[in-house]
């Protein structure tokens, strides 16, 4: 009896265990979206008193890749993830349909329909067995190369790295080579010269000091890109319901922020990129109208093989607007 109340209070005295979750990130510890899941994280930890502990494992250093981070997190490989959406697609096409080529204006539009979107975004991550905790956008991808793009035909046949379905059609359209890569393949295939030249963010154009490279970068704005920060369903659900409620607050709370730093994080990063010498050039009108045009039809192809779905999406989207 004695041996079994000691039992007993020591079990009553003993703190749960933290629930440790580790989170892959491709992106380095620099990045601003790698930083952005740093203070989740950290407000994450202090809202469950340390009992969700995530600890941050930048730069691919867990071993995945961008593409497979979808399946990863449903799998339970992971218990959490940072997802590029458009990467996504192999597993879940709808994913590609905030990335179609030249769907939104500016990044306003883009914060609109993402805020449209997120109900169906849950949806679509539920069905692969985790829930959406936060979204947070790439400044408009730039096409970053060794010369200057006057208009479409200076485009030909240049090596270029895409990173998706959606700008390897684009940029392939526009008659460069596209070759599509990711992240941790980039600068390893400039040094070596099997790329002139690189699609991506100024943020990623930063972090690969492609001052070193390339020496051009153009705003084409071909699509915005979206991450979204998911967790596994069973992880979550073996979490406490205060533990929950206290993640979605945090996670609410700051995806307002974590907007408004991807606006200010692309006149940062241009601001040091021409600090190093690369020329920040303007897309052209006749440029711009020419890749529009270009990209027009597969477009319109993506939407069709997404089916009904997608265009439900986007009507009642242009409906709400």
């Amino acid at each position: 009896m004695f041996i079994r109340t000691i039992a007993a209070l020591t079990l009553a005295t003993t703190p749960a265990l933290a629930d440790n979750w580790d989170l892959p990130m491709a992106w380095p510890e620099g990045n601003f979206i790698t930083q952005s899941a740093g203070v989740f994280a950290e407000e994450v930890k202090a809202a469950t008193d340390g009992r969700v502990d995530i600890t941050i494992h930048p730069g691919g250093s867990l071993g995945f890749k961008g593409p497979e981070m979808l399946g990863a997190v449903r799998d339970g490989l992971v218990p959490i993830g940072d997802l590029l959406l458009p990467q996504q697609i192999g597993d879940e096409p709808l994913l590609g349909l905030p990335g179609l080529p030249f769907m939104f204006a500016s990044f306003d539009a883009f914060e609109s329909f993402d805020d449209y979107f997120r109900d169906d975004l849950e949806d679509i991550m539920d069905s692969h067995n985790q829930k959406v905790l936060y979204t947070i956008p790439w400044p408009a991808p730039q096409v970053w190369v060794k010369q200057e793009l006057t208009d479409i035909d200076s485009l030909a046949n240049i090596r270029v790295r895409t990173y998706d379905k959606t700008s390897t059609e684009v940029y392939s359209a526009a008659g460069m080579t596209s070759v599509q890569l990711p992240w941790g393949e980039v600068i390893p295939s400039l040094a070596s010269g099997a790329i002139e030249g690189v699609v991506t963010s100024s943020s990623s154009a930063v972090d690969g000091s492609f001052w070193e490279f390339l020496s051009h970068g153009y705003p084409t704005s071909h699509s915005w890109n979206l991450n979204a920060m998911t967790v596994n369903a069973d992880a979550w659900a073996g979490l406490s319901e205060e533990d929950q409620a206290a993640i979605e607050k945090v996670a609410t709370d700051l995806q307002p922020t974590f907007w408004e730093t991807a606006r200010a994080e692309d006149a940062a990063k241009k601001a040091i990129l021409a600090e190093n010498g690369m020329t920040l050039g303007e897309v052209s009108d006749d440029l711009h109208n020419a890749l529009v045009e270009r990209a027009t039809p597969m477009r319109e192809a993506a939407l069709e093989s997404l089916g009904d779905k997608a265009k439900a999406i986007l009507d009642g989207y242009a409906a709400a607007q």
